[in-house]
């Protein structure tokens, strides 16, 4: 019988390159939890900024921080994170964004009572460069589907929480730069099960942030992972036209950026806040904002 009452213990990992002083109100977003039985790793892919001398003053035994010196990418570290990890489960989150205090405990609870499920992500507050919330998405309770997950991706990745059982087993493939999330959940959709929380339990600093050769690669790599599975799972027709899309958002951003207004490419990706979800996200991101990290705060 599951014992709904255990509190399984969390790796949450953060790796991160020249964040800034965002990675402390992410860091912040961690200890204001609810749920207290985590451990938190933070790797540093190599930073020049000298953030790496603040964090390192954390005084909390479940905070490891390491870092090598190397710039090794995304990808490398993001296995990193699930080959040290001694949670049950892992729970992603970039080094520019914050937690709801609740985003832990409900995902727990959630796989808890659903075993049979290998990941599960959550919707979001969309935050603009300033921190402000201004939008929101991933509130609908769609099915997965293998199109959709070819069309869109479908994981909003930053907010996934899975097995570490089920991560060793499938690791990021580092051919896939800026598509690793896309190339993971197709490769292993025949036998794996995925869930999705239609609640914002995540903060994700989107609006303002593009970056066109960023953007470019996410694309490049997008149409790879087409080449690789389309044909098979989706068929050649939908295959071409999915490659065809992708290179004409490639073209669209190239233009919008010569007009400087490569923004505009992520307008139509979230929906705007209304006043009574506005005034309650304030507050928590308030509270958050005020939580003390023991060794910074003191």
């Amino acid at each position: 019988m599951k014992n709904y009452n255990r509190e399984p213990l969390v790796t949450i990992g953060i790796p991160f390159y020249n964040p800034g002083y965002f990675i402390i109100d992410a860091i912040r977003s961690v200890f204001a939890q609810t749920y207290n039985n985590w451990e938190l790793f933070l790797i540093d892919d190599g930073s020049t900024d000298g953030i790496i001398d603040i964090i390192s003053k954390i005084k909390d035994p479940r905070v490891h921080i390491l870092s090598d010196g190397k710039n090794k990418g995304l990808i490398e570290r993001l296995n990193q994170i699930i080959q040290i990890s001694s949670g049950e489960y892992i729970a992603r989150m970039d080094a520019d964004d914050i937690m709801h205090p609740e985003r832990i405990a409900k995902q727990v609870a959630f796989l808890e009572s659903n075993p049979n499920i290998d990941v599960i992500d959550t919707g979001a507050i969309i935050l603009n460069k300033q921190g402000l919330p201004i939008g929101v998405k991933g509130l609908e309770e769609e099915p997965f589907s293998i199109v959709k997950i070819f069309k869109w991706g479908t994981f909003l990745h930053a907010s996934i929480m899975g097995k570490r059982d089920w991560f060793r087993n499938n690791l990021y493939d580092i051919n896939y730069h800026r598509a690793e999330d896309r190339e993971l959940f197709i490769r292993t959709l025949t036998f794996s099960n995925f869930a999705h929380i239609p609640e914002p339990l995540y903060f994700y600093r989107f609006e303002g942030n593009v970056r066109l050769k960023a953007y470019l690669q996410s694309y490049k790599s997008e149409r790879k992972v087409l080449l690789k599975y389309g044909p098979k799972m989706i068929g050649l027709n939908y295959t071409i036209y999915l490659y065809a899309r992708s290179l004409l958002k490639s073209f669209v951003l190239v233009f919008l950026s010569l007009l400087n207004k490569e923004n505009l490419i992520n307008k139509n990706k979230y929906q705007p806040l209304c006043e009574i979800i506005h005034n309650n996200i304030k507050e928590i991101l308030e509270k958050i904002h005020n939580t003390e990290i023991p060794g910074i705060n003191e």
